[in-house]
C-alpha cells in the first residue's frame, strides 16, 4: 500500500510538472494580409512579446491600440480593431506636401516620405490614391478622419489623418487574417 501512495504521489507531482511547462509556454497569434495570407507579417504572444515585419518588439494592446516597443525604447503605435474573423491594423504612412505653395487643409499633392505612395485630393472633393484609384472624399476635422469613397475599385475606406504644415499622418487600415499554414 505504501508503495501504491508513493506511486500516485509521484505521478501527481509529475502531471503537475508537465501542466505547469505546458502553462509556461507562451501561446502566439500570427496575423497575415488578407491578400497575403500565408505571410506572417505581425505576432504577438501571451508573454508581451511581439514580431512586427521582422523586427522584435514588446507589446501592449489596450482599447484597439496596440503599442509595439523596440529594445531601444522607441514606440509604435497602431489602431488593432476586431471584425468579426479579420482584424484591422491601421498601419502610419507619412506624406510629405509636393505640390506648389502651400496646402489648404489636406487639398494638394502629397508623396509618400519613404516610398511610392501618393494622395492628391483637390478642392472639388474629389481625390486620386497612388497615381491611379479615384474617388470623392469627405473629411471630419473633429475626429480626424477622412472617409474615401472610390470609383468603383475597393469598398469605402475610412483613414485616420494628422496634419502639420506640410506633413501628413496617415492611419490606413490593412485587413489581416489569421496566417494560414
Amino acid at each position: 500500500m505504501k508503495s501504491l501512495k508513493t506511486l500516485k504521489l509521484v505521478l501527481i507531482t509529475m502531471l503537475g510538472i508537465m501542466m505547469l511547462a505546458g502553462c509556461s509556454k507562451a501561446s502566439k497569434q500570427e496575423w497575415a494580409y488578407i491578400h497575403e495570407p500565408c505571410v506572417t507579417i505581425l505576432s504577438l504572444s501571451d508573454n508581451g512579446k511581439a514580431e512586427y515585419k521582422g523586427t522584435k518588439y514588446t507589446y501592449t494592446l489596450e482599447n484597439d491600440y496596440l503599442t509595439l516597443t523596440d529594445k531601444d525604447g522607441n514606440e509604435l503605435g497602431m489602431r488593432f480593431v476586431p471584425d468579426d474573423d479579420r482584424m484591422f491594423l491601421y498601419e502610419p504612412a507619412v506624406y510629405q506636401y509636393t505640390g506648389e505653395g502651400e496646402p489648404d487643409g489636406i487639398i494638394g499633392f502629397w508623396q509618400e516620405v519613404d516610398g511610392n505612395l501618393s494622395f492628391e485630393f483637390t478642392d472639388k472633393g474629389t481625390f486620386r490614391e497612388d497615381y491611379y484609384s479615384p474617388g470623392y472624399y469627405v473629411v471630419d476635422e473633429e475626429n480626424g478622419v477622412i472617409q474615401l469613397i472610390y470609383n468603383d475599385m475597393y469598398p469605402d475606406t475610412f483613414i485616420y489623418y494628422h496634419l502639420d504644415g506640410n506633413i501628413l499622418t496617415v492611419e490606413y487600415p490593412w485587413p489581416l487574417v489569421p496566417t494560414e499554414k
